[in-house]
């Protein structure tokens, strides 16, 4: 069975390396969590569990219910604020929705390398 935490990792397409900097741990410790090898640490779950606004009984495959009230809250609220935007992607076909996809991947990417980039200046 496929770890929860990489389909939620993949299906927000990013690479091990991009969400292991986001939690401040190694790219081979994500693996390792990834693939049950390793125990994951309590906080290093409650990270993961706000990252991706899931609940830790999922995260664990204890429950099948992906978010509380208090996360569902939350998704509503992000749903309200970008309503429109998803009825406009909706509305592509299968191909443009690759396209903005990956225009929007590559925003991101180049948003975390600035990211990056500010907080080894700030620490220079």
């Amino acid at each position: 069975m496929e770890s929860r935490i990489k389909q939620l990792r993949e299906n927000r397409g990013l690479i091990q390396e991009i969400l292991a900097t986001e939690l401040g741990i190694t790219q081979q410790m994500l693996s390792k969590y990834e693939r049950d090898i390793t125990l994951i640490k309590v906080d290093i779950l409650k990270k993961i569990a706000e990252y991706f606004n899931v609940t830790t009984d999922y995260l664990l495959e204890i429950s099948d219910v992906k978010r509380d009230l208090q996360g569902q809250m939350k998704m509503n609220k992000a749903l309200d604020k970008y309503f429109d935007l998803i009825e406009i992607y909706k509305g592509f076909d299968p191909y443009d929705q690759e396209m903005i996809w990956s225009i929007m991947q590559t925003v991101k990417k180049s948003h975390e390398q600035r990211k990056k980039d500010e907080k080894v200046t700030k620490e220079s």
